[in-house]
């Protein structure tokens, strides 16, 4: 029989556990929490989200793939991309990622796209902050000091100022990495679906970025690791077949462009070598609690300063050192093998030389470091703060923060103000949150926390980069309006090609709004254009035209369009079904001021450039630009990754195309398999013999077929290893029969069972 005070007792327990605040809605809070605080800096400047790759290459691309897959077509490639539009080898563009379709969708809803860049980039550092709040209580932290530290991570130097605000190719990477972790370390100790793990694995991995690949397999080292230290061997084998899963999936992302390298210039990085650009040093990582230090980093044009805090961590992790009460590394109940294990490599990365094969510029590894040493800073937050030998702990704080103030005087000794007033805020909210922690609680003093993160981020972002409105090289905002831009290159017909240089923008309106494009900012005004942003540039065709991987051109350019080229003898611009020709006005003075040639007319000329527009249109429909004499040409249907055309050929002759001759491609005649070959500038030609015939080409990027057959074995044998998962689970919760009576031995079912795969959750893990 029940007594009263035990029902009462068992209520209260259960009331209790009902009272507390689940832990996806914590969750939940720092995500929503980072927004608010990751909203600022675009609340201060419009074009902070908007800046280097983003608009030149990304977001643009992002509001046109995001409107061809509303049309119902999934873009793998586009000829009139031309060295840009080989979309599945490019890998970066992350066509086998489905958040980031939906968010090219989300793009393609917005005509300001600086707006759509924020909404963007804002949505994944909330990711990541969730993330990062995850995988501190997956190492056993307390809610206060995991949230305290999540909500930091995304605000970190390198993560803001370079990832978010210029390439979210690695923001994305870097997000989906952490997730990672998180999801593989909860697998190891049994706690999680082995289809979780793939699943955000294979998120990273269709990034395309190269450093989600390499964070995957640190993070797989680090915790199998831990796993032989523990010699828990089955679930070592679980988490390798997992990882072997999500290697899998790289193929479909990476085949292509392994099969596209040879025609492109992108094999000329992978090097073992280093000239010192853009590699951190440990003094900076020293210094990296001070808001305003700004490295000695060698960088773009030859600087040696830095504008920007690219090695800030958080502006509390060195100052509050001495008041935190280290036992608790010591005392923590979960491995951290795996965590030291993890950070130490990426530590070590971070300081390495600056190409080691495909990955350039180590700095880009510090945030995966800042992480493992975030975490490790919330399991001793966790222990909360000191009470004893104030006066020393005081004194070493002081201490901490005047080093940094005057060692970011030391560098940039122009901006001392900013770094005096950092350095006095710095202080004034880690003695707040210290006393404020102590005298009325670790939920208050975490919350303080989280407000200094926020008045540091405000701070920053209000006076950095250094010369804030120098956005660009050229001291002018990117446009971002695809309606003013449409507006500028209202004169345009057809292909576009724009003869210029990005100099030339030092006399243009510090709001750009289209008249001169660079990458990916031509897709903005709708026409097709040979000026394209290209990671894999087809070396042939931008040697030809003196371009490099932005669009821009030498002063030779004009003269190599023009020249008759190969067996057609005919101008380059011809081969190339060019429409509109834009000159620069001050590349090119004297073209651009004088009358244009023969069969072309001035269209537009201001201060910037000079439009020329071609009286009479191609004569062929599709994307053949030339035929031999004595072809005729009755019909020319095309397609992206198709073309058909009909014809009748009085002697053998041949055909050009305005399209790269990429690998992939394949042709047939009247049904039999012809040779495809490269003409000038790396343009498809097909030789043909006389006779009425209809030729007709193919696109396949090559090693796509065999990467979708390897992404779907690799899901099923993942499926496979959860189900397999689940009914080991299920069949350990099933009640063990007692012995009858006289019968000796174990109980059955008992009897080869691996005790290392029962991983019990700790009393209390839930944190603090």
């Amino acid at each position: 029989m029940t007594t009263t005070a035990g029902t009462s007792a068992h209520r209260s327990a259960i009331g209790g556990t009902s009272r507390r605040i689940p832990e996806w809605a914590v969750a939940v809070g720092v995500g929503v929490t980072v927004t608010s605080v990751m909203t600022i800096p675009f609340l201060q400047h419009h074009h902070f989200y908007y800046r280097g790759d983003n608009p030149e290459s990304f977001i643009p691309l992002w509001h046109h793939f995001g409107q061809q897959l509303r049309a119902g077509h999934w873009p793998t490639m586009e000829p009139s991309g031309w060295a840009g539009g080989n979309y599945a080898a490019e890998g970066t563009y992350a066509l086998w990622n489905p958040v980031q379709l939906f968010a090219y969708v989300v793009v393609s809803l917005f005509d300001d796209l600086a707006t759509a860049a924020a909404v963007v980039q804002i949505g994944f550092l909330a990711l990541l902050g969730t993330a990062a709040y995850l995988l501190s209580r997956e190492y056993g932290a307390g809610r206060i000091a995991a949230v305290a530290v999540a909500v930091g991570v995304p605000a970190t130097g390198f993560t803001m100022y370079y990832e978010a605000a210029g390439w979210p190719a690695g923001l994305m990477a870097f997000t989906w990495v952490i997730w990672f972790w998180w999801a593989a370390r909860r697998q190891a100790r049994g706690h999680l679906w082995p289809f979780v793990p793939f699943l955000v694995g294979a998120l990273g991995m269709t990034t395309g970025n190269p450093y989600a690949a390499l964070g995957i397999v640190v993070v797989l080292s680090g915790i199998a690791v831990e796993l032989l230290v523990r010699r828990a061997y089955r679930l070592l084998g679980g988490l390798v077949l997992t990882g072997a899963c999500v290697g899998a999936v790289a193929a479909p992302v990476f085949l292509p462009m392994v099969g596209t390298l040879s025609v492109t210039d992108r094999q000329q990085t992978a090097m073992l070598s280093n000239d010192m650009f853009l590699v951190p040093h440990l003094s900076d990582m020293l210094l990296s609690s001070a808001p305003t230090y700004l490295p000695g980093i060698i960088n773009w044009n030859g600087a040696v300063l830095e504008q920007l805090p690219s090695t800030y961590f958080l502006w509390f992790a060195m100052p509050v050192l001495p008041w935190l009460r280290w036992q608790g590394l010591r005392r923590a109940h979960r491995s951290l093998t795996s965590l030291v294990v993890i950070t130490t490599i990426y530590g070590a990365l971070s300081l390495g030389p600056s190409n080691v094969w495909l990955f350039r510029w180590p700095i880009r590894l510090i945030e995966y470091f800042y992480v493992g040493v975030a975490v490790l800073l919330a399991l001793v937050l966790s222990r909360g703060f000191a009470r004893d030998h104030v006066r020393e702990r005081l004194l070493a704080t002081v201490g901490i923060v005047a080093a940094g103030a005057y060692l970011s005087f030391a560098l940039r000794p122009d901006v001392y103000r900013m770094h005096v007033m950092a350095g006095l805020g710095v202080l004034s909210l880690v003695l707040a949150a210290v006393y404020v922690s102590c005298r009325r609680g670790p939920v208050a003093g975490g919350a303080l926390l989280v407000v200094g993160t926020a008045v540091v981020v405000t701070y920053q972002t209000s006076r950095l980069p250094v010369g804030i409105e120098s956005t660009t090289a050229t001291g002018g905002q990117p446009p971002s309006s695809i309606a003013e831009v449409r507006e500028a290159t209202s004169s345009y017909r057809g292909p576009v090609l724009q003869l210029s240089a990005e100099t030339s923008l030092g006399v243009a309106s510090p709001a750009q709004t289209g008249e001169l494009l660079f990458g990916n900012e031509g897709l903005m005004s709708g026409h097709e254009s040979l000026v394209r942003y290209s990671g894999m540039g087809f070396e042939e065709f931008t040697g030809a035209l003196c371009m490099d991987y932005r669009g821009q051109f030498c002063l030779e350019a004009f003269d190599r369009v023009w020249a008759p080229v190969g067996e057609a003898g005919v101008p380059l611009i011809d081969l190339l079904k060019v429409q509109t020709l834009v000159l620069d006005a001050r590349m090119f003075p004297g073209p651009a001021a004088g009358p244009p040639p023969g069969g072309w007319s001035v269209a537009a000329r201001d201060d910037l450039r000079t439009v020329w527009v071609r009286d009479r249109p191609s004569a062929y429909e599709g994307r053949l630009s030339w035929a031999s004499p004595g072809i005729d040409v009755r019909s020319d249907r095309s397609r992206a990754e198709t073309e058909s055309v009909s014809f009748h050929a009085a002697d053998d002759g041949t055909l050009t195309f305005a399209r790269l001759n990429w690998p992939g491609y394949s042709a047939t005649l009247d049904g039999d398999p012809i040779a495809v070959r490269t003409g000038p500038a790396g343009l498809l030609r097909i030789d043909v013999p006389a006779g009425r015939h209809v030729l007709t080409l193919h696109f396949e990027s090559p090693g796509l077929s065999l990467g979708v057959g390897i992404l779907a074995v690799a899901v099923l044998v993942s499926l496979g290893q959860t189900v397999l998962w689940i009914m080991r689970v299920v069949r350990r919760r099933q009640p063990v029969p007692a012995p009858s009576a006289g019968r000796s031995g174990p109980p059955g079912g008992t009897v080869g069972t691996d005790q290392a795969d029962v991983v019990p959750i700790p009393t209390g893990a839930t944190g603090r």
